[in-house]
């Protein structure tokens, strides 16, 4: 479990953790099962900086430093996922094409407009929101956030299969994932979405199964199988879906 945890700290954020980890790739395939756990833990460290903020400043400043804040400790890891998978699944080329166009580090229109979009979706959702929660839940949604989005794209390595013909990139790291560790990994999700939202957390564990079916459909018809980007973009689709299925349940919060 540590050395899992160490892993994705080590790939997926910006902090400085000088360990050294033996079968790196073995331990993140089989630490699957502690993914939705290690976006807990971000969440925690996002909802830490949430707290004192929204006394400073106010409920809707405090939120814009979160996402400012992310971005700093993740390196936009997964938006950058998001852009490049809309660039090349968008793109109305072939399949070949398309997996090509995610590997260029140039951003095209449609990996812009991924990106205002999200971040409109989740200023605008949070605003929202905020009338119908206490500061308490308030915090809650920003500790659950990057729980959602992990747990969405755990759900994707089920049977994953490899898109395009040079395996060698992030994603074949998690082909082959076990199903019991997919499955501990969303017991792990239900109950903590269950044990802090009651049943609209119910609701919210519904639509991420719901997105990221979807999701996968989409891809799949598209490239026939899934890298590091198409991989990635699915924890920004799934925060997405998480604020919106609260916008939705809001009147049970």
């Amino acid at each position: 479990m540590i050395d899992s945890l160490i892993l994705y700290f080590q790939f997926f954020t910006r902090i400085p953790i000088p360990i050294a980890v033996d079968e790196p790739e073995e331990k993140m395939r089989s630490g699957v099962r502690f993914f939705s756990l290690f976006g807990l833990m971000i969440g925690f460290l996002e909802a830490i900086v949430y707290w004192p903020l929204q006394y400073l400043f106010s409920p809707s400043i405090a939120w814009i430093f979160v996402l400012f804040f992310d971005v700093m400790l993740t390196g936009g890891f997964h938006l950058d996922a998001l852009s490049d998978m809309a660039d090349g699944l968008f793109s109305s080329r072939d399949k070949d094409r398309m997996l090509e166009i995610m590997k260029d580090s140039r951003v095209g229109s449609n990996g812009v407009l991924a990106i205002v979009f999200y971040y409109l979706l989740l200023v605008s959702s949070f605003l929202v929101l905020l009338p119908e929660l206490s500061i308490r839940l308030q915090a809650t949604v920003i500790l659950l956030l990057n729980l959602v989005g992990k747990n969405g794209i755990s759900l994707l390595f089920y049977q994953m299969q490899y898109a395009g013909s040079n395996a060698q990139g992030l994603g074949t790291t998690f082909l082959n994932v076990k199903k019991q560790n997919i499955l501990f990994c969303q017991l792990f999700s239900f109950l903590v979405l269950l044990l802090f939202l009651g049943r609209v957390g119910i609701a919210c564990y519904i639509a991420n199964i719901l997105v990221a079916w979807l999701y996968r459909k989409l891809v799949m018809n598209k490239v026939g199988g899934f890298n590091g980007d198409t991989l990635g973009a699915c924890s920004p689709i799934s925060q997405m879906v998480f604020l919106l299925t609260l916008i939705l349940m809001r009147g049970f919060l």
